[in-house]
């Protein structure tokens, strides 16, 4: 079930978190790998029988140049996954550094963009584009908003180019997690990760793994998930779907677990 035996495929921001479990995820399935990263990933590419390519997503021809020399080496390419993000800070419109907005938005949006473009122009028929979107591109959180503003973009490339892409019988999705124990939680300001752990926890009681983020884009690139285009798959513990009792409580100040109704 969901093999990728066959399929040529490239998945950036591969050097940790959710990108390198996705390489792990699609090597396992049978999918010829290209790990791409501005961080040297050669050595776990070697782990997995895959290949490392440096890339730069924010240089439009650092991109470019990444899918050409997979189409060279392979004479295809069937999926990208645009992985590559950074959070950099998080103290709201007023107070985030315009280089830090910048550098999100070469990042994060803008790097989705190449990504989508030469993956686009390189594909056959029956081609996956993923991208790596956020519940902060679905939902506005309180102090994210211009990292969630380049996760929003992303959602809307997305949606844009399985309308543009589909003609072509190119298939463009992408994943929106909530907080997720990867290294780009852990490691920006102690306040972002509590953040995303009181998100998280609302309904689940945990943070998401890369693992499980990786197992719903190993879905969306395969070929089982051939009617599916242009979503945003939430993987948020049911955060979408609304409050938790917890947050209501919090909200209203009294406990309203008593065995009776919440609505009275």
């Amino acid at each position: 079930m969901f093999s990728l035996t066959g399929k040529v495929t490239v998945v950036t921001g591969a050097a940790s978190g959710i990108g390198l479990a996705t390489a792990r995820r699609f090597a396992e399935a049978g999918a010829t790998v290209v790990l791409s990263d501005i961080v040297d990933s050669s050595a776990f590419a070697a782990e997995i029988d895959a290949e490392f390519v440096a890339v730069d997503v924010s240089e439009e021809d650092s991109v470019a140049a990444l899918v050409a020399s997979v189409v060279e080496a392979h004479g295809r390419l069937d999926v990208m996954v645009n992985n590559a993000g950074v959070l950099l800070t998080s103290k709201g419109i007023d107070a985030d550094s315009t280089e830090d907005v910048r550098r999100m938005m070469d990042v994060n949006l803008f790097g989705v963009l190449y990504g989508m473009r030469h993956a686009s122009r390189a594909m056959e028929r029956g081609g996956s584009i993923v991208n790596t979107a956020s519940m902060a591109g679905i939902v506005g959180f309180p102090g994210l908003s211009t990292y969630g503003a380049s996760k929003w973009g992303v959602v809307g490339l997305t949606r844009y180019g399985a309308i543009e892409f589909g003609p072509l019988g190119i298939r463009v999705n992408c994943v929106c997690p909530t907080g997720v124990a990867t290294p780009l939680a852990g490691d920006t300001q102690d306040h972002w990760a509590a953040r995303s752990q009181a998100l998280a926890h609302q309904h689940t009681n945990r943070l998401a793994t890369a693992d499980e983020v990786a197992a719903a884009i190993h879905y969306l690139a395969s070929d089982e998930a051939a009617m599916v285009n242009g979503h945003a798959l939430n993987i948020d513990g049911g955060l979408g779907a609304g409050m938790s009792i917890e947050m209501i409580e919090a909200a209203i100040g009294e406990s309203i677990r008593d065995g009776s109704s919440i609505i009275e």
